[in-house]
């Protein structure tokens, strides 16, 4: 079993038989479900665009990108109404921080620090939209990150930096933004894109991830399908 389409061309072109080899895909666990919206204490500001990243903050996620990002909207388009919720913790954390501050984009981050798994579904229903990003990197871009997975089971639209497989499932599900790893104005133009549009429009894209998880991903599904 892999867990991606890329790793099953990979395995077979080592001269392994095809029929030895299944796409066999992460799921969510049961408790990453759509919630109502409420305020709570971590999204303290309600009435900006929030996009929110949950995970480990390491130098594989790429988050750097953000900052150019960040930097881009306030410099270039005078957009302040965006704010960046960081969920996690890592290794990364304090050099990431270090280059926020440096870039004099803090006003835009808001960090929250590492939360029980649980609490997750709570903290992406009160923000906008979800944040996952990758490094350039030939492996990565086979990889399917288990967060794409959360994000749909909870009906978030996505916004991401990453190549390969993510980028096809999005596009795949329709259910968000994708631009190439490392494209800093590209993010920046998909995130002035969530800004400009309806929050119907947007509530349409976590409806599509939420489907697409139900056909591709859901536990059940996967279970049935190792046992056939």
């Amino acid at each position: 079993f892999t867990t991606s389409r890329s790793f099953v061309e990979a395995i077979i072109s080592r001269g392994v038989d095809k029929v030895k080899v299944n796409y066999w895909p992460q799921y969510a666990e049961d408790f990453y479900v759509p919630v109502e919206k409420q305020n709570i204490e971590e999204i303290p500001n309600v009435d900006n665009l929030n996009i929110t990243f949950t995970g480990n903050i390491g130098q594989a996620q790429g988050l750097d990108i953000l900052v150019e990002a960040a930097k881009i909207l306030k410099e270039d388009y005078q957009v302040d109404n965006v704010t960046f919720n960081i969920v996690g913790d890592g290794r990364y954390k304090e050099k990431f921080k270090q280059n926020i501050t440096d870039n004099e984009v803090t006003d835009m981050f808001h960090f929250v620090g590492k939360q029980k798994p649980e609490k997750i579904p709570d903290i992406l229903a009160s923000s906008d939209v979800a944040f996952l990003s990758l490094i350039k990197d030939p492996l990565f871009s086979k990889t399917i990150p288990a967060k794409l997975q959360s994000y749909m089971a909870c009906g978030k639209p996505i916004l991401a930096a990453a190549d390969g497989e993510t980028s096809t499932i999005i596009l795949e599900s329709e259910c968000g933004i994708c631009v190439p790893s490392g494209d800093a104005l590209a993010l920046a133009k998909g995130i002035l894109e969530y800004l400009e549009m309806p929050s119907e429009k947007i509530a349409g894209i976590g409806t599509k991830a939420k489907s697409y998880y139900d056909e591709n991903f859901k536990k059940s599904l996967l279970m049935n399908e190792m046992d056939r």
